[in-house]
């Protein structure tokens, strides 16, 4: 969603020149986060318009899968164009790409919700738009990651986007509260048309930076002698290591957030899409400890423990701690546990991100880093969609405690299963 992506290496390292962000005052800085801020909110207040739409079609039966259908068709876009992002963004530049990226999904939410209010069926216009949003998920995977790395330069790249996390979390916070009453009172289209709106001050910020004359200090991110992301990157067993964990990862924790609304159908939550909103809200709220969880597993690294496993088991456990509460408790007892888990759960599971992506950083040695996070999130958005299938079908088929909690116990098992990393190396 996630949602949970530009600009950090020199002409040198990346044949492209990047040091039109202008920043390093304060107030640059703040205005970067904020603007981030805004942009994440809008996404999730547009996918649980979006999410809202699918479930609600046909009365509601088999909402799962009309979800899963929307989301599929998102990420297997992203998965496809991922790989071609740094190609592109070496030839035209980061910058212009990535605010050329913002500006169309300005107008492609803003087109979508107005089809939407204006009477279109919902199902078929966000069927439409999801592979377009998609594209746009592409290069945001790719680029916003560097650009935070390069507004917080003197902070480790786990650390600068877990900072950038706490402003994201806290927005998108607020942005589900507000996503749910929002539908529930004018409907789903006006949420997309939010996403539109709230995408313009991040374009803004990067317009703005993109005339200074002050550039972003550079990331090392390898010589960039191998263009092509292809079997030489992978031959490393720690860069296997991490993709791997990274895909388990996605399949078994992207469709929490993606698919709220069909969970919070399946576990009978009334009014629904507020149920939603409140179970989303107090996730990205608990993207404010990430930080948090970042320093103590930084911290297990610098005294020789391996960092990822510990992140993955922590999500996984606060999975299945939703899992075993959704079977014994039901209606508002139900919702005030997931609000509390919630909170664990989002400071976790954004955590386990950042640690992932340090640990890629860590391990690219002399490959250029946006073909290494390309490389990863390829894998990842690859396994995006067969986790949403596979929780589809559980929750259509069974409930949303059983995918929860088989969800959780394969995390838990892969994560036990590939152990320790090949070679300890420092983020």
């Amino acid at each position: 969603m996630g949602e949970g992506s530009t600009a950090d290496e020199d002409s040198a390292s990346d044949g492209s020149a990047e040091g039109g962000v202008a920043e390093r005052s304060h107030s640059g800085v703040g205005r970067f986060i904020l603007s981030v801020g805004l942009s994440a909110s809008g996404s999730t207040i547009a996918m649980l318009g979006a999410t809202a739409i699918a479930a609600a079609t046909g009365d509601g039966v088999h909402g799962a899968l009309w979800t899963g259908a929307f989301l599929v068709a998102l990420f297997t876009a992203k998965a496809l164009v991922i790989r071609f992002v740094p190609g592109v963004s070496n030839r035209f530049g980061p910058e212009r790409v990535f605010m050329l990226t913002n500006l169309a999904a300005i107008l492609l939410w803003a087109g979508a919700g107005i089809l939407v209010i204006s009477g279109s069926p919902g199902i078929l216009v966000i069927l439409i738009i999801a592979p377009f949003a998609g594209v746009v998920n592409a290069v945001f995977a790719i680029e916003l990651p560097l650009l935070s790395h390069a507004y917080l330069s003197n902070h480790s790249m786990a650390a600068a986007n877990a900072r950038v996390s706490v402003a994201r979390g806290l927005a998108c916070a607020i942005g589900a509260i507000g996503a749910g009453v929002l539908i529930n009172t004018a409907g789903p289209g006006y949420a997309l048309i939010v996403r539109a709106v709230f995408a313009v001050p991040l374009l803004l910020v990067l317009h703005g930076a993109s005339r200074g004359t002050t550039a972003p200090p550079p990331l090392v991110t390898g010589s960039g002698s191998d263009p092509e992301v292809g079997p030489s990157i992978l031959a490393d067993p720690a860069i296997r290591r991490v993709i791997l964990l990274a895909a388990v990862l996605t399949v078994t924790t992207a469709p929490v957030a993606g698919m709220i609304v069909p969970i919070a159908q399946s576990l009978r939550q009334t009014p629904l899409v507020i149920g939603a909103s409140i179970m989303l809200a107090a996730m990205s709220a608990g993207e404010l400890l990430s930080p948090f969880f970042v320093h103590r597993y930084e911290h297990r690294h610098q005294r020789g423990h391996d960092p990822m496993s510990a992140a993955l088991l922590v999500v996984a456990s606060a999975l299945l701690a939703f899992g075993l509460v959704s079977m014994v408790l039901t209606d508002r007892a139900e919702l005030a546990a997931w609000v509390l888990i919630g909170l664990l759960f989002g400071g976790a599971e954004s955590s386990s991100h950042s640690v992932v992506l340090g640990q890629l950083v860590a391990n690219a040695g002399s490959f250029d880093l946006r073909h290494a996070m390309a490389s990863m999130k390829f894998a990842m958005n690859l396994a995006a969609p067969a986790g949403f299938v596979l929780w589809a079908v559980l929750i259509d088929q069974v409930n949303a405690e059983a995918a929860i909690v088989i969800a959780s116990a394969a995390l838990i098992l892969v994560t036990l299963t590939v152990g320790r990393a090949p070679k300890m190396i420092d983020a």
